[in-house]
């Protein structure tokens, strides 16, 4: 039964307005929290579905938690609701970093209260415990075979050695799928082969018992060995074989109430905007234009070559931010910097707070600077996105398309084990801006068990524990009182 309109914007406003306030911890942690919300909870999609949109999210430039939360609702209540909890998980976040780039612009840096920083800490070891809760569930449901264990194993070992490499996730993506599509096809051709060779040896077999043998009997050997390979010869057979092994890993959607109805051709429209922008970024970046037009084509050109989403995007900012138009100083860099580590929501928030700074004439030009900068690098991602989706709705239900998933949920899984990893080794930030590994603070490492321990075995809900955790964090900064 089709749901009213009004009543899935309802439902999209009421479920993501939580999300914008308690998303702690980075992206990795946002896609823990997506994954217990939309497919343990609320069951819009399946855990095959929702690694499927995060597996693609991944391979393409921009933030891949905003990314998923846009394409979930989306799926579920069109491109209104879709647009609406975009707004919704992002908008908070960007007003508070963009208010303190003018903040800042007008009264100058300072260095974070030492309260901010237990906090921060005692949210991140809740962050670490939600992504360690989030890849112990995908890959009881995804890691089916030999196969997908080892590409999820060599995706974990690559991107904890070489994370900072842009070009290494979307990589990883397209060779995870090859390798299980061929995986898939190989079956097939081993078959058609041996069939192949089965007719031959028939035919030769015929060949010298002919002069001897009864006329019937001839034709006998020689049909039989034809008919018995005809289902072999199909092309399919091989992909089938993965299909049956592993139909239950990948969702079928006919089965999903999706309400998205623009078209391919659309999609299509919407990759050309994507690519004519990138095009029109250059122009401008290199030509006197206003300088409203020049942040916010800046900031949609960063957006535009962010492969691996928010870590990357802080010293790819810093490139352009400050050594190539010294739009920020250092200090006013690392100011922003150490406040978006500390922040819900998405690490893109940060394009607010530099906008704001680089056009901070007046209350007003900090306004314009701030959402040009915000609005430009949240754009190319959520159009890209927006254009492989209904070719993503059309033809993932196609036999070699789930072969080739397969390959992409096993990396899914790899990354979010890699970010446990990573966060765990900058999860503490120390008051000179620098971080440390969470593992030299005990206490902080104790309080990460226990939070794995409630959510996973006493299913006690992720967002009472991440405001747990800011009481914890405030308690310990009393008991303290100096710096850990």
């Amino acid at each position: 039964m089709t749901v009213p309109f009004a009543d899935r914007i309802i439902d999209v406003a009421i479920t993501f307005l939580p999300l914008p306030f308690i998303t702690f911890g980075g992206p990795q942690a946002h896609i823990a929290l997506l994954l217990d919300l939309f497919v343990t909870k609320k069951q819009w999609l399946s855990e095959e579905m929702f690694a499927e949109l995060y597996a693609i999210s991944n391979a393409l430039p921009g933030p891949a938690s905003t990314q998923l939360s846009f394409t979930i609702a989306l799926i579920r209540s069109g491109v209104v609701a879709g647009v609406l909890a975009f707004v919704i998980c992002c908008l908070p976040g960007g007003i508070v970093m963009g208010a303190l780039g003018y903040a800042v612009g007008r009264l100058g840096a300072s260095e974070i209260p030492l309260y901010v920083l237990y906090i921060e800490r005692a949210l991140a070891s809740v962050s670490i415990a939600l992504i360690t809760l989030a890849a112990k569930q995908l890959s009881t449901k995804l890691i089916l075979d030999k196969i997908s264990a080892t590409l999820a194993a060599v995706t974990v070992a690559l991107v904890i050695n070489f994370s900072s490499q842009a070009w290494l996730i979307p990589v990883i993506m397209i060779c995870g799928g090859i390798i299980t599509y061929v995986e898939g096809i190989t079956p097939g051709i081993v078959e058609k082969y041996k069939a192949k060779q089965s007719k031959q040896n028939s035919n030769h077999s015929g060949n010298a018992d002919e002069a001897s043998s009864d006329p019937l009997v001839v034709e006998i050997s020689v049909v039989e060995p034809v008919n018995s390979v005809l289902p072999i010869s199909d092309n399919s057979v091989g992909i089938n074989n993965v299909e049956r092994s592993s139909s239950h890993a990948v969702g079928n959607s006919s089965n999903l109430q999706i309400y998205f109805s623009y078209s391919v051709k659309t999609g299509a429209f919407l990759i050309f905007l994507f690519v004519l922008l990138i095009i029109i970024s250059v122009i401008f970046r290199v030509q006197p234009v206003p300088l409203a037009l020049k942040i916010f084509f800046t900031f949609y050109f960063v957006g535009a070559i962010i492969f691996g989403g928010g870590p990357v995007v802080v010293p790819l900012l810093y490139n352009y931010v400050v050594s190539n138009t010294v739009w920020l100083t250092p200090t006013e860099f690392l100011m922003g910097f150490a406040v978006i580590n500390v922040m819900p929501g998405p690490n893109f928030n940060f394009a607010a707070y530099c906008g704001a700074l680089a056009y901070r004439a007046t209350g007003a030009t900090s306004f314009t600077g701030a959402l040009m900068a915000w609005a430009g690098i949240f754009l190319p991602g959520l159009l890209i996105k927006a254009g492989i989706l209904p070719i993503w709705r059309n033809y993932r239900d196609m036999t070699v398309l789930r072969t080739v998933f397969k390959g992409l949920n096993s990396v899914a899984v790899g990354l979010l084990v890699s970010a446990v990893y990573i966060l765990w080794m900058k999860a503490i930030v120390l008051p000179d801006n620098n971080v440390s590994s969470l593992g030299e603070y005990t206490g902080w490492t104790a309080l990460m068990v226990v939070a794995f321990l409630i959510m996973d075995t006493w299913k006690v809900a992720p967002w009472f524990v991440v405001g747990g955790s800011t009481v914890v964090g405030v308690l310990v900064w009393i008991a303290d009182g100096k710096p850990l």
